[in-house]
Parts: structure tokens; C-alpha cells; sequence
């Protein structure tokens, strides 16, 4: 049996939907649908419209249509939880991760993100390792191409820890819009060390490249310290948590949403837009011609 055919029991549907009602008054993002949803779910309790046994396949499909139906919000989840699980902000599937750093000709380094790179709630010591230990052995480079186009999930601790790197301690990365309209700011945090602000950057993007690693991409482009090649990226600003509801369920939902510190604009819907536009199987040919050729203007204007 799967987890789509599990038979859930009244008492645990009206949990779900009870924790449903809490989590979204104290977390959920936008402010003019709470009250709406709080309302619809607690109705729907109170006329027994959820009572009997589910299959959680049932549940979930109704559930998520009441969810949409009270917000126009196609980002709520019901997910199934298993009893061992995580309760980090995690997708279900996660895809393993490899970090891949190269020195290439004329000392151009390159760092390419693959797949998820996923801590516990805040990023964890081996995984801030393996940043540290890529970006380390990159910082001699003369240039830097980051490859994001394979990027997956990250935690937005894993993409802060990144930007640190090129910014300096303290400077503020991005605003964190919150519920309640609550807020918070998120700022470059010490390192080790940084990565000289005279070597130029190229990021290289793709149409999958999402959450967090349009944040990096934007924040970089936004400061004047990178040139984005490649294609504009998804547009999702918006930021997802998961919260357990019950012993077999889970919400995923909208939290917060991030905006640049000082314009409070955002790459959202539109994507983070490339300075140089080429189709991505081509992105990474085309950040090492211009890091070439940057290379060269400068060793003539020496």
C-alpha cells in the first residue's frame, strides 16, 4: 500500500485540520487571506464536512482545493509525513548534492552547484564545510564562474553562507518579509575569508534555477558584482516552510518573501534577468568567452 491509499482516522483529520488553523493564523504570509482560510477550515470542521475515515489521496485533494479555493494560492501542500521524518524545510525527494570546483585556463575558476543542498533548519557544520573548502580553493582565481543550472532545493541559510563570501560582514543582503507584517533583516555574516571584490563573477542561470539560488543570483547582479549569462530564472520569491499537522500529515506553505534591502524590489514572476541572454546548454561557453575576454582588456590596460 502506498501513502496515497493510507486510511486515515477521524480523530487524526480533525488534528490536522485543528494544527491547520493555528499554523496558518501564526505563520502564513499573506495577510489578507488568513482570516479567509482560518474561517473556511473551521466551518468546514464545524459542519462535518471532513468527518469520517480518509484515504490521505481524498484528504489531500480536498483539502488543497478548500486551501485554494479560500486564497488563490496554488503553494499550499498537504504532504504525507512519514513517523522518522525530518521536519526541516525540505522537499519530499531530495536529489543528492555535489559541489564541483575547477581551475581552468588562464586560473578561471569554476563552481557548479548540483542538485539540493539541504542543512536542519540552519546550515550544518559539514555542509558549511563543503562550502568553505569550494570557495577556498577557488580564491586565487582570476575570475569566477558560478554554474547554477543544475542547482535544486537549498536552504536559505546555504545561500546566505554563499553570498557572505563576496560581501562584506554585516552588509545587508535582503529583506525578509514575514506574517503579521513582521520582517527582518538578512545581513552577510562573518568568514574565514572573502573573495577579492576586483574578480569578477559570472553566474551562469537556467529557467529551473529557483528559490534561493535566484536569491544568490540577484543579490550578486544587484551589487554590481556579478554578470548573469543565461536564461531568466523562475520567479519565486516566496519561501516555504513545512510544518507537521499530525502524525501522517504535513503543510507546506508560504512564510516569507524576500526583497531587496534597499529598492524592496524583488526577481519574483519575472525571474532574475540575464545581462547576457544565450540559451543555457550555451551559458557556460559564453561566461568563459567573456571571462577570457575580460582577462585580456585587462592584462592590455596593464
Amino acid at each position: 500500500m502506498t501513502a496515497e491509499d493510507e486510511l486515515l482516522s477521524q480523530q487524526e483529520v480533525v488534528k490536522a485540520l485543528n494544527n491547520l488553523v493555528v499554523s496558518v493564523d501564526k505563520d502564513y504570509l499573506h495577510e489578507k487571506h488568513r482570516e479567509k482560510i482560518t474561517e473556511q477550515i473551521t466551518t468546514s470542521l464545524n459542519q462535518g464536512d471532513f468527518d469520517g475515515h480518509y484515504q490521505f489521496h481524498r484528504f489531500k485533494r480536498k483539502l488543497e482545493s478548500l486551501l485554494y479555493s479560500s486564497s488563490h494560492d496554488a503553494n499550499f501542500e498537504i504532504t504525507w509525513r512519514s513517523e522518522s521524518e525530518n521536519l526541516a524545510n525540505a522537499p519530499d525527494r531530495v536529489f543528492p548534492s555535489t559541489i564541483e570546483t575547477q581551475l581552468l585556463e588562464s586560473n578561471i575558476g569554476y563552481l557548479g552547484i548540483d542538485g539540493d543542498l539541504i542543512g536542519d533548519g540552519r546550515i550544518d557544520e559539514h555542509l558549511k564545510s563543503d562550502i568553505d573548502n569550494a570557495v577556498a580553493y577557488l580564491s586565487s582565481a582570476t575570475v569566477l564562474i558560478i554554474d547554477l543550472r543544475s542547482a535544486g532545493y537549498a536552504d536559505l541559510h546555504v545561500a546566505e553562507q554563499l553570498l557572505s563570501y563576496f560581501v562584506p560582514a554585516g552588509k545587508p543582503l535582503a529583506t525578509l518579509n514575514l506574517a503579521h507584517n513582521n520582517a527582518s533583516q538578512l545581513v552577510a555574516s562573518n568568514t574565514d575569508f572573502k573573495m577579492d571584490e576586483k574578480v569578477p563573477i559570472f553566474v551562469v542561470t537556467s529557467p529551473f534555477v529557483a528559490g534561493s539560488w535566484e536569491f544568490v543570483a540577484y543579490t550578486l547582479q544587484q551589487t554590481s558584482k556579478a554578470t548573469v549569462v543565461g536564461t531568466r530564472t523562475m520567479g519565486l520569491s516566496y519561501l516555504s516552510t513545512t510544518t507537521p499537522l499530525s502524525e501522517h500529515i504535513n503543510l507546506v506553505m508560504t512564510y516569507g518573501d524576500l526583497r531587496h534591502p534597499s529598492t524592496q524590489e524583488s526577481w519574483k514572476d519575472e525571474g532574475v534577468i540575464p545581462d547576457i541572454p544565450c540559451e543555457a546548454t550555451d551559458a557556460v561557453t559564453a561566461a568563459l568567452e567573456l571571462a577570457e575576454k575580460r582577462l585580456t582588456t585587462e592584462a592590455i590596460g596593464n
